[in-house]
């Protein structure tokens, strides 16, 4: 009895391990299937995106702004910035068409246009035309508003220019007579004249009075002569004056060394000359000479 059970045991042990290798086989078929299909959708569908992006118009903009936008440069050693290119926009001008002139009205003013004497005029306006006395071209044109004439005016000569010719001094008063030696001073000139009669012998430039000091005007004579003097008055004092003809009072004509300013007033009240010319005038003249000041 006891070997049954046992022999009846171990057959049913094979008989489960035998249906547990039947039943295993088709798990492991499925658990491969699944994965093949799993990697096979997956293939699908990215082969399906990839399509899908390269045709897609949105992608296409999207790479070609990305291609177009310039790119930042690395700052070369010892730069403190980085250049950057920015894409400038581009503006296109205009063109203006001019406005098409407006129609000119018919009463417009014809402007005047000189003829030359040669031209050919017509029949009609050749008779019209009166031959002038004058040695002028005259053309007329008539129009039908005015009568407008031009005429063709020959150059003007330019006069030749004429050197004024120096005139001979006279002096205000006459002269003594019989060939006397006298003096005319000029105030406003500041000059002085040697005569002879009438005969002008010599010139000089001199400085009379200021007009605090003026030199008196008249017709004096020299009353006195003196080679060299001292002259003092207020608030000055010359000594050794060379060439002194006193005409009226210590009115006199003498050199002057205190300054070189001839030609302008500086003295006061005394006709000034130049060391030279006073000892010329001094040798001129002798006691009596004539000297006539006048402004």
């Amino acid at each position: 009895m006891n070997n049954r059970p046992a022999h009846s045991h171990t057959s049913s042990g094979g008989n489960s391990r035998g249906n547990g290798r039947a039943a295993q086989v088709p798990a492991k078929k499925r658990s491969l299937f699944l994965p093949i299909v799993l990697i096979v959708t997956g293939c699908v569908v990215f082969v399906f995106a990839a399509w899908s992006a390269v045709t897609s118009p949105v992608l296409a903009s999207f790479l070609n702004r990305n291609a177009n936008t310039p790119q930042f440069q690395q700052p070369a050693p010892g730069e403190s910035y980085a250049k950057v290119y920015l894409a400038k926009p581009t503006y296109t001008p205009a063109v203006i068409q001019p406005a098409a002139p407006e129609a000119q009205p018919t009463s417009t003013l014809i402007p005047t246009v000189l003829v030359q004497a040669t031209e050919v005029l017509p029949t009609t306006q050749a008779e019209a035309l009166q031959p002038t006395p004058t040695s002028e071209a005259v053309a007329i044109v008539e129009t039908g508003v005015f009568v407008a004439e031009a005429a063709i005016v020959p150059d003007t000569p330019t006069p030749k220019y004429v050197e004024p010719t120096a005139a001979a001094y006279v002096p205000p008063v006459s002269s003594p007579g019989n060939g006397a030696r006298w003096f005319d001073v000029d105030l406003s000139e500041q000059r002085m004249y040697a005569y002879e009669g009438d005969t002008l012998v010599n010139s000089f430039i001199v400085s009379t009075g200021t007009w605090q000091t003026p030199t008196v005007t008249g017709k004096f004579k020299v009353w006195i002569k003196l080679r060299s003097a001292p002259m003092s008055g207020p608030g000055y004092y010359l000594p050794d004056v060379p060439y002194i003809m006193y005409f009226y009072g210590d009115y006199g004509i003498h050199g002057t060394y205190w300054h070189n300013n001839f030609g302008v007033p500086m003295s006061h009240g005394c006709v000034n000359l130049s060391i030279p010319d006073a000892e010329w005038a001094y040798n001129f003249a002798s006691v009596g000479t004539v000297v006539n000041v006048h402004d």
